[in-house]
């Protein structure tokens, strides 16, 4: 038994050195299978088992306490074990292999679960832009407002080089005006008007021409009430026309200002923000009574989400009409004035298209919903603001609230309620 006894030895030089069972049994193991790899015998020096087990605890000692290789200590005691008379069938079973290290299963679990396609959310598609017959302002009191055009004179002559200073003069009464609330417009050869608020401040011609020169010949002047949303006021004598001349005077005869005649006022320029809702539309008749079946205002309006261009048909004097829905963009609306048979009424202001834009992104601009500034245009259809402290004019009544037409009339509108004669 000197085999063993020396392999005990060893073991136990190696535990009473701190090495943990694990080590040690792997360490013999090692050591074992070496002897068998390289055939040598510590023992065939001829020593005792005494002088062996002597050398083997000396040698396990001493190379202990020099802090040698783990492996190398165990591995020469374990030979020596196994020359000396340990057999194979005395070594301990092959260590096990190191365990796999923990790993986190959640971390590394994938998942093949497919993940459900997202659609982008659909938005639902606007409303139709809808042309529609709202509700016309109550009249005011009596006495009634009326404007008149004291310069230029009816049929004056203005010499070339003094007409783009000249100063148009108007009279207006019973009609208060005052910034952001009632003015009158003031139109020079059927271009979009200028917003008048204080009619005692003359202005000149230029500044009604929307930058072009005044060519010679004849022009025409119009000029009428209107409320602080820009609707006008239909009654007898609110409507002033006159005509004068620009270099030299021609034959006079032909005035088509005393033939039916179509005076477009509404809508004009820009619209933007809250502005660019319930945009109003709205014109003077002069010379002309229209009446179902005969004389009438056709209204088309083409822009955006307009697939088939939008008519209204006004035969009655005095309502205004509304567009609603508008979309961002550029729209046209074209005014004719046509006879009982759909034809064009001949005359140079009897068929006038205007572009306008809407943009509904835009902040709103109160000051341009007055008229106020370049561009100048939105009214909305919105209620008027009041007047201005001392601006009430005592025979003009606050204009009422508009209330939003009935979404589903569109097409050909309804009589039009107002004066029967206009001439």
């Amino acid at each position: 038994m000197p085999a063993k006894r020396g392999k005990d030895d060893a073991q136990g030089s190696l535990r009473t050195f701190g090495f943990p069972a694990s080590v040690v049994k792997l360490t013999m193991a090692q050591t074992g299978r070496e002897v068998l790899r390289t055939g040598r015998n510590p023992c065939s020096a001829g020593g005792s088992d005494a002088k062996v087990g002597a050398m083997l605890t000396s040698r396990t000692h001493r190379w202990s306490a020099r802090f040698a290789s783990v492996f190398a200590l165990p591995a020469f005691g374990a030979a020596v074990l196994f020359a000396c008379g340990g057999g194979s069938d005395n070594l301990p079973p092959p260590p096990p292999p190191p365990p796999v290290p923990a790993t986190d299963a959640a971390a590394t679990t994938v998942s093949t679960t497919p993940q459900p396609a997202t659609t982008p959310a659909t938005k639902p598609p606007p409303p139709p832009v809808t042309l529609t017959a709202g509700a016309a302002s109550p009249d005011p009191g009596a006495p009634l407002p009326t404007v008149a055009i004291t310069a230029p004179t009816k049929e004056q002559v203005i010499p070339s080089d003094k007409a783009a200073d000249f100063s148009v003069k108007l009279d207006v009464k019973n009609w208060q005006t005052a910034t952001g609330s009632n003015h009158v417009h003031l139109i020079l050869d059927n271009k979009p008007y200028k917003a008048i608020y204080d009619p005692k401040q003359p202005v000149k011609l230029s500044e009604l021409t929307g930058g072009e020169a005044l060519s010679e010949g004849r022009h025409v002047l119009v000029s009428f009430p209107s409320r602080a949303n820009h609707e006008s006021v239909k009654t007898k004598g609110a409507l002033a026309v006159t005509t004068f001349w620009v270099g030299k005077k021609g034959d006079a005869k032909d005035d088509f200002t005393k033939k039916p005649m179509l005076i477009f006022s509404r809508p004009k320029g820009d619209y933007k923000g809250e502005m660019a809702n319930h945009v109003l539309v709205d014109f003077y008749v002069a010379n002309v009574t229209l009446a179902e079946g005969k004389e009438h205002v056709k209204v088309t309006v083409t822009g955006p989400g307009v697939d088939k261009p939008l008519e209204g048909k006004v035969e009655k004097f005095g309502t205004p009409l509304y567009l609603d829905n508008l979309q961002n963009g550029s729209y046209e609306v074209k005014t004719e004035l046509m006879d009982g048979a759909n034809k064009l009424i001949e005359g140079p202001w009897n068929s006038t298209t205007r572009t306008i834009k809407i943009d509904h992104d835009a902040p709103t601009d109160v000051a341009a919903a007055h008229g106020v500034g370049h561009g100048a245009a939105a009214d909305a259809g919105a209620p008027a603001k009041p007047a201005a402290a001392g601006a009430k004019d005592a025979g003009a009544k606050t204009p009422a609230p508009i209330p939003t037409p009935p979404p589903t009339m569109t097409g050909n509108l309804p009589p039009m309620g107002g004066p029967s004669g206009n001439k």
